[in-house]
């Protein structure tokens, strides 16, 4: 069951842009649960962590797909929102999921 206290961000071009944190250092004012979902390669994470460890999202609340779709894991995370720059992942998130895929744009 998505839970809208627990939202996630897409990394590259929705994270890693000043709107981005900006949106989700409100989140975790307000007490919501933020969570990172990319689909980078784990290999790939320094960027990922750094920001992660600027607006205080724990590492455990970072999840690598790995290029794999992104709504699997928001479905077994139980997450309420997520934003992403893709709109094929939007899509189906909302198509597989009771998550409320938001389109950002920068």
């Amino acid at each position: 069951m998505a839970d809208k206290n627990k939202i996630s961000f897409d990394f590259d071009d929705t994270l890693s842009t000043q709107k981005g944190q900006e949106m989700a250092k409100r989140f975790i004012e307000e007490g919501k649960t933020v969570y990172i979902i990319t689909a980078r390669q784990r290999r790939m994470s320094a960027g990922v962590y750094e920001v992660a460890d600027e607006l205080g999202i724990p590492h455990t609340r970072i999840y690598f797909t790995n290029g794999a779709d992104k709504w699997e894991t928001i479905k077994r995370l139980g997450i309420g929102i997520h934003y992403d720059n893709n709109q094929e992942q939007i899509d189906k998130i909302n198509e597989n999921t009771d998550c409320e895929g938001r389109l950002f744009v920068a």
